[in-house]
C-alpha cells in the first residue's frame, strides 16, 4: 500500500489528468513590496497571502509594468505593451482607446471549456462596448471599468490638463450600472461576489477566476484612502494615519483572499486549483494619487523603471506544484501567465499565437527546474525616453522619472519599529487560508515560515541606501547598469567599469526598439464621454 503523502499526491495528479485545474487569479492594485509581511515587514500583517506563499512558491523576481494599464494589457495578450502600443500613460476615463481587439486570456481559456468570471478593475477600454469584459471572453464582470473609483461611492472624478473635471458612477454588472450597491465598501463588494461565483459554480466545468481588486489604490482627491473604522482602529502601532488606513485596506484585501481560499475548500475545488497572488506595479510612495505604500528597501515608485516600480510582489499556491514551500528567484514577466496558464489547463501552447513575448514557465513553477526566461524587457517608452532591460543579473536603466529625476530616489520606509508587534507565524497557521489549504497536502513547519520568509526578505546594506545612489540619470545622462542578483536595491552603478555591458544591452534595446508599436494614446473626448450625458455614469459613449 502507497504512503499516505504518495497516495495523495497520486488523487491529485490524477484529478489534474482527469479535469483541467481551476485558475483564481488575484490582482493587488498599486501595493508595495513592503506591504506584505512574508517580504519582512512586522508593520501590516497579511496571514492568509503569507499562507499561500509559504506553502506555494513566493516568486522574487516576478516583474510588472510599472502602470496599471501595461501590466494587465501584458497579462491579457501575452505580449509586450510594446507590441499593443500600450507602454505608455494609462487610459483616463474619457480617452476613446482600449486594449486592441485581439484575442486574450479568458477567449483562450473558453476554448479548453472554461468558465470564465472577473471581478473588480478593467481598465482596458470602454469607451465602445467591444472593448468591455464581457465582450472580450468573459462570461461576466461585477467592477469598474476606469482606472479606479473612490471605496463607497463608486465615483470616478477625472480632472484633466486643461482644467476639465468629469465626474460619473462606474459600478457595473456586465452592461448594467449596479446602483444597488452604492455605499458598500468596494473590497467587501467584490469579495461577496468571488464567493458567490464559487458557491454557485458548477464543479464539472473548470473555473478561470479574475479578481482585480481595488485596493489599495488610492481613490479620489479628498478622500485618497478608505476602510471601515474598526479595522483602522486595529492599527494604533502605526503612527501616521494614512499609513494606518492603508493598513487596514491591505488587511480587508487580505481577510478577502483568506475567505475565497475557504470558499474553495468548502465546495471541493480546491484540490485542483491554482492561485496566483500578485501586484500590478509598485505602490505610489509619493504623488498626485499617493497611497502610502512602501517598496522598501527598492528603489523608486510607480510609473518609475527601478525595482520598485516594476519588481511586483507575486506568488503561485496550487496542490498540482510538485516542490512547493521555495522561494524562486528565477526570471519572470507578467506575460508569461497566458501561456503559462494555458498550459496548466492541458493547452498545448503550439498553438498560441507564436509571436508571444510571454514564455511557459509551468514546468518552471511545478518542478523548481531554471526558468526557460533569460530576459525581460521592462520596458520601453518611445515619448518619455526611458526604457530597462534585464538580461540575468543585470539590468540597464535609460533615463529619468519624474521632474528632474525627482522619482529617481528611494521612498516609504521599513515599517520596522519597536510599537510594531512582533511576527505572528500562529495568525498565520490559524488563518483561513492556512487551515484551508492544510486539507490537500501537509503544511510547512513553524520553523519552515521562519526559513522561508528570511529568504523572501530583501536586505540593502544601510550605510548605501541612507547615502543612496551614485547613479543619477537626470544629471549624467547615461545609461545605468545594476547587478541586481548582487544589487536588488540599485545603488551601486557599475556602467564605468562594464562598458561591454551596457553596450550589448544597450543595442539590445535598439532592436526592440525597432518593434515597437507606437503608443495608442488620443486626445480626450470632454464633451462626448462626459457622464452627465448618461445619466451621472461613465459608458460606453461611442456606441
Amino acid at each position: 500500500m502507497l504512503p499516505q503523502p504518495a497516495l495523495l499526491m497520486l488523487v491529485l495528479v490524477t484529478s489534474a489528468l482527469a479535469s483541467p485545474p481551476h485558475i483564481i487569479f488575484i490582482v493587488a492594485d498599486d501595493m508595495g513590496w513592503n506591504d506584505v509581511s512574508f517580504h519582512g515587514s512586522d508593520q501590516i500583517p497579511t496571514p492568509n497571502i503569507d499562507a499561500l506563499g509559504y506553502n506555494g512558491v513566493i516568486l522574487n523576481s516576478h516583474y510588472v509594468q510599472p502602470l496599471c494599464s501595461p501590466t494587465r494589457a501584458a497579462l491579457m495578450t501575452g505580449l509586450y505593451p510594446i507590441h499593443t502600443g500600450m507602454q505608455g500613460y494609462p487610459m483616463l476615463a474619457a480617452e476613446p482607446r482600449g486594449l486592441p481587439l485581439r484575442k486574450i486570456l479568458p477567449q483562450y481559456l473558453k476554448d479548453l471549456g472554461y468558465v470564465t468570471r472577473a471581478v473588480g478593475k478593467w481598465h482596458l477600454g470602454f469607451y465602445r462596448k467591444e472593448f468591455t469584459p464581457t465582450y472580450r471572453g468573459f462570461d461576466s464582470h461585477l467592477g469598474y471599468w476606469t482606472g479606479s473609483i473612490s471605496y463607497y461611492d463608486h465615483i470616478v472624478q477625472d480632472i484633466y490638463p486643461d482644467g476639465n473635471i468629469l465626474s460619473g458612477h462606474d459600478f457595473r454588472r456586465n452592461m448594467d450600472t449596479a446602483w444597488n450597491l452604492e455605499g458598500q465598501y468596494a473590497t467587501e463588494v467584490f469579495t461577496e461576489e468571488a464567493l458567490r461565483i464559487i458557491e454557485q459554480h458548477d464543479t464539472g466545468k473548470p473555473l478561470f477566476l479574475y479578481l482585480s481588486h481595488l485596493a489599495v489604490h488610492a481613490g479620489n482627491t479628498g478622500k485618497l484612502l478608505e476602510a471601515p473604522q474598526e479595522i483602522i482602529n486595529t492599527f494604533r502601532h502605526i503612527k501616521e494615519p494614512n499609513r494606518r488606513t492603508y493598513a487596514a485596506m491591505v488587511s480587508q484585501m487580505d481577510e478577502s483572499v483568506g475567505r475565497v481560499v475557504e470558499a474553495l475548500h468548502n465546495r471541493r475545488m480546491l484540490n485542483n486549483s491554482i492561485i496566483v497572488f500578485i501586484s500590478d506595479n509598485g505602490a505610489p510612495s509619493v504623488g498626485v494619487f499617493q497611497n502610502w505604500g512602501s517598496n522598501y528597501p527598492l528603489r523608486g515608485i510607480k510609473a518609475t523603471l527601478w525595482e520598485g516600480g516594476v519588481r511586483g510582489v507575486a506568488l503561485i499556491w496550487s496542490p498540482l506544484l510538485r516542490q512547493p514551500s521555495r522561494v524562486s528567484d528565477e526570471l519572470m514577466h507578467v506575460s508569461d501567465w497566458l501561456p503559462t496558464l494555458y498550459s496548466a489547463a492541458g493547452g498545448d501552447i503550439t498553438k498560441l499565437d507564436s509571436n508571444l513575448d510571454g514564455v511557459d514557465q509551468w514546468s518552471s513553477l511545478v518542478y523548481d527546474e531554471k526558468s526557460p526566461r533569460r530576459q525581460v524587457l521592462v520596458n520601453i517608452d518611445e515619448r518619455e525616453k526611458t526604457a530597462a532591460l534585464i538580461i540575468g543579473d543585470w539590468k540597464l536603466v535609460v533615463g529619468t522619472f519624474g521632474n528632474n529625476g525627482s522619482l529617481d530616489g528611494y521612498y516609504g520606509n521599513s515599517g520596522n519599529s519597536a510599537s510594531n508587534p512582533r511576527y505572528n507565524t500562529s495568525s498565520v497557521i490559524n488563518s483561513r487560508a492556512w487551515k484551508s489549504i492544510a486539507s490537500t497536502r501537509r503544511p510547512v513547519t513553524q520553523a519552515d515560515v521562519n526559513k522561508l520568509r528570511q529568504a523572501a526578505t530583501v536586505s540593502c546594506s544601510k550605510e548605501t541606501f541612507v547615502t543612496q545612489t551614485n547613479c543619477n540619470p537626470s544629471i549624467t545622462n547615461t545609461p545605468c547598469l545594476f547587478n541586481i542578483h548582487e544589487d536588488p536595491c540599485e545603488q551601486n552603478n557599475l556602467s564605468g567599469s562594464s562598458t561591454d555591458i551596457v553596450t550589448a544591452m544597450y543595442n539590445i534595446l535598439v532592436r526592440h526598439r525597432q518593434s515597437l508599436i507606437p503608443q495608442l494614446n488620443r486626445p480626450w473626448d470632454i464633451s462626448g464621454a462626459d457622464p452627465a450625458r448618461f445619466n451621472s455614469t461613465w459608458s460606453s459613449w461611442l456606441d
